[in-house]
């Protein structure tokens, strides 16, 4: 099942409290089923933030309703080694 999020410029995703959540915790991620509710939500927030530069993204749901491309990529940093080197990076 296919639903939509909304996600700020900085990587911020809306939450369902309407404030803006690194996405960790998919329970808490706003959601809809249809493209058009998620971009009437998108119009009131830029209407209370004229700056505010955010997009709807689609993904896939889990049998919860929670999104799919959100749990994969808190799964991913998880698994990341957290120190990296990067002292000979270019």
């Amino acid at each position: 099942m296919k639903i939509y999020i909304i996600k700020s410029h900085d990587g911020s995703i809306l939450g369902k409290d309407l404030e803006w959540l690194d996405g960790s915790d998919a329970n808490q991620v706003y959601s809809a089923q249809h493209r058009d509710i998620a971009l009437n939500q998108l119009i009131e927030l830029n209407a209370k933030d004229i700056h505010l530069r955010a997009g709807i993204i689609e993904c896939e749901a889990d049998k919860k309703g929670r999104p799919v491309l959100l749990l994969e990529a808190s799964a991913i940093e998880s698994n990341a080694p957290a120190n990296i080197d990067q002292t000979n990076a270019a």
